[in-house]
């Protein structure tokens, strides 16, 4: 079976299936809010704001959806003539979502109305609070709610308003208000949503898909230079957005604990043309990347709050909370189990924050749900959740979360990944532009995994001894390995079965299709 072959079965689609998935991203496919009566009156709301100069401010997130969501906001309230404030909360000052203390200090500000964008729903006694000061507030969000949802004033979600059968993130919302309040598109704003999809690992369908091919297109036509500051080339990809730019603006709501870091991040946000400016804040957000890399990379865990099993692992992080799903991603990769990674919370010692990942086949949100009144908050999808818990309460619910894994893998519920063969002489440009006719990959649509037979004495090994790489016989494409090296010196293996995805490497303008080797096993004659 022939390599395109494969892919369309994988998929199960057809040549018309795919050449619809790979058309641009279009304005036109958008499915819009218009008619529904929520988003109507969030709308007559902000323009009765807008006619009056009603003091406003904007109240966001300090993760890539809250940013943008906020920033797309503020552009066209601000083109509107209305000029709104905005606060983005620092995660270890004050964490989630609208509190008490802002709440008055906006009232003590002036402000009346309060429009809570990616939080607010669940934001009950702060909400209280406001009514009870004489202010308004209303959510733009897309959060689940909570039992005790917060009695807003009014609400646009994206299923709860009946807008889509499926979720999307706080920034397509914010993008209907704001283009509607504008009474046309705008390309920015929809590349910042497009951003949002994937930070916020949104489903790739409808109008997800959408904006996240428009961030594409958007980025490589205009060329946005605040962005275009934190992507490494200006021929800008999917992985580019995924693996550059977003980990990059997140990664000041994650370990800065300043309360103007966030602020500023938004800022950055605000200004895509404004060269000088994004510049130095785009410096900024890169050195505050390279910092959280650092962290990540040299953490050390408690040993004394250290649970494990044959198939779960749990660990204590002695800081920065809002790091521990890259800490958890990081021994997933190692132990290829279940991992709950917790640290204590800034801002309450009694708490700790914590994430958990885990492998294929794993389901982790029905586990959080039948156990809600255990945690003080959680959230999120199968297999990478969020809590947040009492501190007295960790070896308890530890052992709760390790007892679980034993029952999902005695249950055997671990998928079957289906990897795709390849041979070497596959690696073509021909096969892997019909494979980018595949792209946007991401939740709902991921990558697939390919495996290569490859003969021991296909490997060559570069001086450092660091990489090794097997050419297939047009040096059109090669197999590349970054680890494993002593099971591939040995000498009583003859060839090695590798999983791996595909890539392309650039050099001084020489492009080659690349199979990144992601694990790899020894076989004999």
């Amino acid at each position: 079976m022939s390599f395109q072959t494969q892919l369309l079965e994988h998929y199960h689609m057809t040549m018309k299936d795919l050449d619809r998935r790979c058309q641009p991203g279009s304005f036109s496919r958008l499915s819009r809010p218009d008619s529904l009566p929520s988003f109507q009156a969030v709308i007559a709301r902000l323009e009765k704001a807008i006619s009056r100069k009603e003091k406003t401010i904007l109240y966001g997130d300090y993760d890539v959806d809250g940013l943008t969501s906020t920033s797309i906001l503020k552009m066209a309230l601000d083109e509107r003539g209305l000029k709104p404030g905005f606060f983005i909360p620092n995660r270890y000052r004050e964490g989630y979502g609208l509190n008490g203390e802002r709440v008055k200090q906006f009232k003590e500000k002036g402000y009346h109305l309060i429009v809570c964008v990616d939080n607010g729903i669940n934001a009950k006694e702060a909400v209280d609070l406001a009514h009870s000061l004489g202010m308004e507030v209303i959510a733009i969000d897309h959060h689940e709610p909570s039992e005790e949802k917060a009695n807003l004033d009014l609400l646009f979600h994206d299923r709860l308003s009946g807008f889509l059968d499926y979720p999307c993130s706080a920034a397509s919302l914010a993008y209907f208000v704001a283009t509607t309040l504008l009474q046309r598109d705008d390309e920015y704003f929809a590349t910042l949503a497009g951003c949002a999809v994937f930070s916020d690992v949104m489903p790739l369908v409808g109008n997800n898909l959408e904006f996240a091919k428009l961030s594409l297109l958007l980025l490589r036509n205009r060329a946005y230079p605040n962005l275009m500051d934190l992507v490494p080339h200006p021929d800008v990809s999917y992985e580019d957005i995924t693996f550059s730019l977003i980990p990059a603006l997140n990664s000041v709501g994650r370990i800065e604990k300043d309360e103007m870091a966030t602020i500023n991040a938004c800022r950055f946000l605000l200004t895509p043309f404004d060269k000088e400016k994004s510049y130095q804040r785009a410096c900024q957000i890169k050195a505050i990347n390279e910092k959280k890399k650092e962290i990540v990379k040299n953490i050390v865990f408690d040993k004394k709050q250290e649970l494990e099993s044959s198939h779960g692992f749990v660990t204590v992080a002695p800081s920065y909370s809002g790091l521990s799903g890259l800490f958890a991603g990081k021994l997933l990769r190692e132990k290829n189990v279940p991992v709950l990674v917790l640290a204590p919370e800034d801002s309450d010692p009694d708490l700790l924050v914590g994430s958990i990942r885990a492998p294929l086949g794993y389901k982790f949100d029905t586990f959080l749900s039948s156990h809600s009144s255990l945690f003080k908050a959680y959230g999120g999808h199968a297999r990478a959740c969020g809590v947040t818990f009492e501190k007295r309460r960790f070896y308890s619910l530890a052992t709760l979360f390790l007892t679980e894994c034993e029952k999902q893998a005695l249950e055997n519920t671990e998928e079957k990944e289906e990897k795709l063969p390849l041979t070497i002489e596959d690696l073509n440009k021909e096969n892997y532009d019909f494979y980018c006719r595949f792209f946007p990959f991401g939740e709902g649509f991921p990558a697939p995994t390919f495996a290569l037979s490859l003969a021991s004495s296909a490997f060559s090994f570069t001086p450092s001894g660091k990489l090794a790489y097997a050419f297939n016989a047009s040096k059109e494409g090669k197999a590349v390995c970054f680890s494993s090296f002593d099971t591939l010196r040995d000498p009583q293996f003859a060839s090695f079965l590798c999983d791996g995805e595909l890539g392309l490497d650039t050099y001084q303008g020489d492009s080659k299709v690349v199979f990144r080797i992601r694990s790899l096993k020894g076989e004999k004659d």
